[in-house]
């Protein structure tokens, strides 16, 4: 979310600039309301900032705001298909640095068996690194971490994942302004190893998205902002006592569309990611993922 307070600082700086400028009066008159027209809509902006639908970004939440997460999410292979229901709460414990928790209840499908149940607990923070403010936009980098609580019965686990916990760093770089927006963003996933002496394969991901919107937002009307999401996962190969257990590691490349709807504290976004490439070393490929959230700030 662009700072109220730095737009308002960077008006006055440049219009105080602008006015010891010796332009004809009626020349003046005309770009100063040009000008005031574009500030309205700066500090009219949206009061919550978006992220990617699919892949983490930089936003963070307010001091002391709260925020109110619900969230559907369907993956189907071949051979087996997950839908997960889940409520995500988070709180900013200043303008740069929240936490958050997420708690999935998930129906998994696979091989005729169902089954159903509280699905593995994430815990999150986010710091917000470095911000850069200019006129009409702000660009943010942010460093995050996540731990993956597994204590689902529910989900198909091998002897390597079963009854671990995994944990997952990055960061996410972000750009947003009136029209457009923009994301990149680096994680890599640790998981966690069993008591059998299994090294879990790790996995790295690198997502790029961007978003665009037809008109300046105003807070007071919704807001719709389309966008396109590339996001790419490689999972490096286990081990067992020094010895792969795979011959090659799995790689999967995803397009994924998806739009979000906001008005003033509430969003509601969804996409879909369309599998474009993979190897998978003989493992089922993605049919397709499928994702809607509403969220509300406080």
């Amino acid at each position: 979310m662009l700072s109220r307070l730095v737009i308002i600082e960077n008006i006055v700086i440049s219009l105080n600039a602008f006015l010891n400028l010796k332009l004809h009066s009626g020349l003046k008159q005309t770009i100063i309301q040009k000008y005031l027209f574009l500030v309205i809509g700066l500090i009219t902006l949206p009061a919550s900032a978006h992220g990617p639908i699919f892949s983490p970004g930089p936003e963070t939440i307010y001091k002391d705001g709260i925020e109110i997460q619900l969230e559907y999410y369907q993956s189907k292979t071949p051979s087996e298909t997950e839908n997960e229901l889940m409520l995500g709460l988070g709180y900013g414990i200043n303008q740069d640095w929240e936490i958050a928790i997420e708690l999935p209840y998930s129906n998994n499908s696979a091989d005729d068996v169902n089954k159903s149940g509280l699905d593995n607990i994430v815990l999150e923070t986010k710091y917000r690194l470095w911000r850069l403010n200019a006129f009409g936009k702000q660009d943010s980098i942010s460093g995050f971490a996540k731990a993956i609580i597994k204590n689902s019965n529910n989900q198909p686990q091998t002897e390597a994942t079963k009854n671990t916990t995994d944990y997952i760093l990055g960061l996410a770089y972000g750009q947003e302004s009136l029209i457009w927006q923009r994301w990149a963003s680096l994680s890599y996933r640790i998981n966690g190893d069993s008591d059998l002496n299994i090294d879990s394969a790790n996995e790295i991901y690198f997502d790029a998205s961007i978003g665009w919107r037809a008109q300046a937002p105003q807070y007071y009307e919704s807001d719709t902002l389309w966008m396109i999401e590339i996001n790419t996962e490689y999972q490096q190969s286990a081990d067992a006592n020094n010895t792969s257990l795979s011959q090659n590691s799995i790689t999967e490349y995803f397009m994924s569309p998806g739009v979000i709807w906001s008005y003033r504290n509430r969003s509601l976004k969804g996409g879909i990611q369309i599998p474009i490439y993979s190897d998978l070393n003989n493992q089922n490929k993605s049919d397709y993922r499928f994702k809607v959230a509403l969220d509300i700030n406080f």
